[in-house]
């Protein structure tokens, strides 16, 4: 599903990002990639949907090698990578079903299915009452779950949740992990990025440790060990 192999990415200045990264992430995972900040997490993750390009190695997508792809190319591949921010990224003069739908519309798909997703997505997180509602009429936790509802629309193969729950408080956080638990048993793989130490050793699923770039863990069943 997910290689990269021998992955560096260094920023202006000579700051090594990633150095010489190697890792293997199998369809229906699910990963939790921790560390502390500013070890190279969230480069991580932006190199595996392009946001980024690697100056060595490989990172290959479902057999697709992404190294040197190109711009034209890069929707393609956020079709096939659903993305939950920490920041919502939300319309806030469109409703939810709206906000839900704008990510079909660019793509251009057709109103008929558009009016046949969107409603399946909000099942799926649980919003279908509040279809109508705009964004300051939410709760945090019902934000993110129309964030994770408009991730779902292309029915990716990857779920990647960047510090998804970096804004919410305790229940909510639990609402969300049990939501991408609930996604990740329909055969979704899910990668995880978080620094919350209590989500990482509830799951007991795999978790992949950073430090200064490099992955100095890497634990089938694991628990937050910084």
């Amino acid at each position: 599903m997910i290689k990269l192999r021998g992955v560096t990415k260094t920023y202006p200045g000579t700051h090594v990002a990633i150095r010489n990264v190697n890792l293997h992430i199998k369809p229906g995972e699910f990963v939790s990639i921790v560390g502390q900040s500013g070890t190279g997490k969230t480069t991580l993750a932006k190199l595996i949907i392009a946001e980024e390009k690697a100056e060595k190695g490989k990172i290959i997508i479902g057999g697709w090698d992404i190294t040197k792809i190109k711009n034209h190319e890069i929707p393609v591949l956020r079709r096939q990578i659903g993305v939950v921010f920490q920041d919502f990224k939300l319309l806030p003069k469109k409703t939810v079903f709206e906000n839900i739908a704008f990510a079909l519309e660019v793509s251009g798909a057709p109103t008929k299915k558009i009016k046949t997703i969107v409603p399946q997505v909000l099942k799926v997180v649980g919003l279908e009452d509040k279809a109508y509602r705009f964004p300051d009429q939410l709760s945090g936790g019902e934000k993110q779950r129309v964030v994770i509802a408009r991730s779902l629309v292309h029915r990716p193969k990857i779920l990647l949740a960047d510090e998804p729950t970096g804004n919410l408080d305790a229940i909510n956080v639990r609402e969300i992990i049990d939501l991408l638990l609930k996604i990740n048993k329909f055969g979704t793989t899910i990668i995880l990025v978080t620094h919350n130490p209590d989500i990482v050793n509830s799951l007991r699923k795999r978790v992949i440790t950073l430090d200064q770039g490099q992955i100095i863990s890497d634990q089938k069943s694991g628990r937050y060990i910084l």
